[in-house]
């Protein structure tokens, strides 16, 4: 049944934050001493407010605020944060590789992302070696 108080207001349920998700930008090889930056992305009603990061078997917090710096290897995860809970997300792995003469940041998603990742990276190598060979 209807009252004269829905015609006024739309309600919403109130949420802790639901199934937040780490963006990562750029995305694939990095130089080491670029910067990668890890985002973490949740949806709730009231919004999250307030971000913790992470790296996997370390007890406290690594960084805070919605988007962090990974510069070292690790697999790190978010926590987002409203008045009414919290909410972990996977985790994606930062893998420093130590090549000659540089050092590569890969980045993998835990939960299946990684070998798309993996895809892209091959393509662009061998878009590299046909553009050098022609």
């Amino acid at each position: 049944m209807s009252t004269s108080a829905d015609k006024y207001f739309n309600l919403k349920p109130l949420d802790p934050p639901l199934n937040p998700v780490i963006t990562i930008s750029p995305s694939g090889e990095i130089v080491e001493g670029d910067s990668v930056t890890l985002i973490c992305i949740s949806d709730s009603n009231p919004p999250a407010l307030n971000f913790s990061w992470f790296k996997e078997d370390e007890s406290s917090a690594v960084g805070s605020g919605q988007s962090f710096s990974a510069l070292q290897s690790g697999r790190f995860y978010c926590e987002a944060h409203n008045q009414h809970g919290s909410q972990r997300s996977d985790a994606v792995t930062v893998t420093v590789h130590h090549g000659v003469g540089k050092n590569v940041i890969v980045i993998t998603a835990a939960s299946g992302g990684g070998f798309i990742i993996i895809i892209i990276i091959i393509i662009i190598i061998i878009i590299i070696i046909i553009i050098l060979v022609i």
